[in-house]
């Protein structure tokens, strides 16, 4: 009886050492997450702000807002990353933007609208394209050409809003936002590539 007594008392203490070592993991595991989070966080701020002082188009808090909440962010700690990342929300502003527009046709929208949201249908899928391929371009370090598809890509987005000026109509939302959103993006996009070193 007293092995027993003795074992179990052995075992209890095991067992509150191993909580405590896992409930000390927890803490420790919860504490990088956060420190890591604001590493990521202070990156994309001092980023973001360094490409607004390089270009006065950049909008700082949609570009801490687009690239801070984007899942490839949490591996981009440089220019190069973030430019790629900006790229990327290019491509996903892009693709909503087009999601956007077939749910508007589908609607039956008026009579004027109609063309605008057919333009603007093909023109997206282009926009997307282009932030894909600058993703492409700044991924093989080639600056220039990254450049010339983010100018391809804002010129694509200002088509859009053309062909709704052409047709007397305003844009609808959220079409109207995800446009200034992708303008934006392609700005951003070019100024934290002209970053890279």
């Amino acid at each position: 009886t007293m092995l027993f007594l003795a074992n179990k008392k052995t075992f209890e203490s095991m067992k509150t050492a191993t909580t405590m070592t896992t409930a000390l993991a927890v803490v420790l595991a919860a504490l990088a997450l956060i420190m890591g989070a604001r590493t990521v966080d202070a990156a994309v701020a001092d980023t973001c702000k360094a490409a607004a002082a390089s270009d006065v188009r950049v909008n700082v808090d949609l570009c801490m807002s687009k690239l801070g909440s984007h899942r490839g962010s949490l591996e981009a700690a440089d220019a190069w990353g973030l430019a790629k990342v900006a790229s990327l929300v290019g491509v996903d502003n892009a693709n909503l933007a087009a999601a956007d527009i077939k749910a508007q046709e589908a609607a039956d929208p008026n009579v004027r609208m109609k063309p605008a949201l057919a333009k603007c249908g093909t023109l997206y899928k282009d926009v997307g394209m282009c932030f894909a391929g600058a993703h492409d371009q700044i991924n093989n370090h080639a600056y220039p050409a990254a450049k010339q598809r983010l100018d391809e890509a804002l010129a694509q987005t200002q088509l859009c809003n053309a062909a709704f000026a052409a047709a007397g109509v305003t844009l609808p939302q959220p079409l109207a936002l995800h446009t200034v959103d992708c303008i934006q993006i392609a700005i951003i996009a070019g100024a934290i590539t002209n970053l890279i070193k």
